[in-house]
């Protein structure tokens, strides 16, 4: 599966990207923004409008979770909870379809949350997630 962009971002802000704490990790909100600043899963259509794809947001924010995990000795295996941020609900089953590909009945607990906005507007989906540091 190809992703785009999975390498470290650097934060826009004074926040760790991840933080231990007895045997958990927190790692900051996850988006699908890239080094350059460009979002992933967005285009521009022929009309001029923007098109965002929640997949591959989703893909690109799973993938960077996975990377920041294992240079911490975690995998996305460890996740304990997941909380999905969508700005469309509509984008929900598109979202589901995708987060299923990278995880099997019985993953972490997960609450999917409908926001009006998130920090760039072309961003449709963020992740925030804790994982065992133990396994």
């Amino acid at each position: 599966m190809s992703v785009p962009g999975t390498a470290a971002v650097k934060p826009l802000a004074n926040y760790a990207e991840l933080r231990r704490a007895g045997g958990l990790l927190f790692l900051s909100g996850i988006s699908a923004r890239q080094a350059d600043g460009t979002i992933s899963g967005t285009r521009v259509a022929a009309d001029g409008n923007r098109v965002h794809d929640v997949a591959v947001q989703l893909r690109t924010i799973l993938q960077k979770a996975s990377d920041t995990l294992e240079r911490n000795g975690a995998r996305l295996d460890h996740l304990v909870d997941v909380t999905i941020f969508l700005t469309d609900m509509a984008d929900y089953g598109a979202m589901n379809e995708e987060y299923n590909r990278w995880f099997a009945a019985g993953g972490p607990a997960r609450t999917t949350v409908g926001v009006r906005a998130l920090p760039h507007p072309d961003m449709v989906v963020e992740l925030k997630v804790v994982a065992s540091a133990a396994g």
